[in-house]
């Protein structure tokens, strides 16, 4: 498999069944795939915040949100590739204010057949990884309470519970709870100091 000179690849991984996943940043020429891709899983899962059909995101649009996590120090947007299919995607954006630039948030998504493969594993640990070197030292996600495989993975991963936000998502007539969960991350200049 083959990435562009001018796409970053930042790991690469052997799966469980001898694919190769490239995991990578995202660059404007991925904003149609990644349109495609959110476009897909919207239908795999009903634990998005999102569903079928309501992202009307346009190729230019995305391009516009793809620079826009460049452009911030503490933010990432990364993909995985395998057989140049995007399988899974995480944003993880940091607070823009100088109080709140410790901070950040992410966000997962992994393409259902390739759930349990160390995808969103290897994610999150790039995540962790451009946290370290931006001087992120706090980073916050919310699940679907009722998501126990993303819940187990997330706590694996040393995240924990810090809250409930009640009735967070409807889907026709039904509520669902998310959980607030987060954990500390040791920037590389604390690390560098011991």
């Amino acid at each position: 498999m083959k990435s562009s000179p001018s796409r970053r690849v930042l790991k690469e991984r052997v799966l469980k069944d001898d694919r190769i996943c490239l995991f990578r940043d995202a660059d404007k020429e991925d904003a149609k795939r990644i349109v495609a891709y959110i476009n897909s899983i919207a239908g795999e899962s009903d634990y998005l915040s999102f569903g079928r059909d309501e992202l009307t995101l346009s190729e230019e649009a995305e391009r516009q949100i793809i620079a826009s996590f460049k452009e911030q120090a503490n933010s990432l947007m990364a993909v995985a590739e395998c057989e140049d299919k995007l399988i899974g995607l995480i944003t993880m954006q940091g607070g823009s204010k100088q109080r709140i630039n410790h901070w950040a948030e992410i966000a997962l998504s992994v393409s259902k057949p390739y759930w349990g493969m160390g995808i969103g594993k290897t994610l999150i640990e790039l995540a962790f990884e451009h946290a370290q070197s931006s001087g992120i030292t706090r980073i916050g996600l919310k699940v679907r309470s009722d998501n126990d495989r993303a819940r187990c993975l997330y706590s694996k991963l040393g995240f924990e519970i810090e809250g409930t936000l009640k009735r967070y998502m409807r889907i026709g007539d039904e509520y669902f709870d998310f959980y607030q969960m987060g954990r500390d991350v040791k920037s590389l200049s604390s690390e560098e100091n011991k």
